[in-house]
């Protein structure tokens, strides 16, 4: 179980984790599918049409936060670590476990949609 420390150190590092998100949205060794995946993840978590309505309470956010961390996870991945090292001005901790947090969550979907991600992932 975290400690509030570390809750605390991993909040802090959302303001970095998302200047390393625009830096890699920027690079051009980033793959367009990841950077196109992701900018569809975030129209989908900003427009109110969803698989799952808004307005019902927790379950109407859960499917934006999955979409948006699964195009997060993948797009950290594919980058692959040196990148996103180089791209991270942070301490190696947190990036560490912001990764592994969205890492955790998108293993909560069901296998065979991971399946079909890592099959799409692999085709490219």
């Amino acid at each position: 179980m975290a400690t509030r420390a570390r809750i605390r150190d991993l909040l802090a590092g959302i303001p970095r984790f998302l200047v390393l998100l625009t830096r890699l949205l920027r690079d051009p060794r980033v793959s367009g599918a990841d950077k196109g995946l992701l900018a569809a993840a975030i129209a989908y978590t900003l427009t109110p049409i969803d698989l799952i309505p808004d307005f019902l309470p927790i379950i109407g956010q859960l499917d934006d936060l999955f979409i948006l961390a699964l195009a997060i996870d993948r797009l950290i991945t594919n980058a692959g670590a040196e990148l996103v090292l180089a791209h991270w001005d942070g301490p190696d901790d947190v990036i560490v476990d912001l990764c592994g947090s969205l890492e955790d969550l998108a293993l909560r979907l069901p296998a065979p949609v991971r399946e079909r991600l890592a099959e799409g992932a692999e085709a490219r």
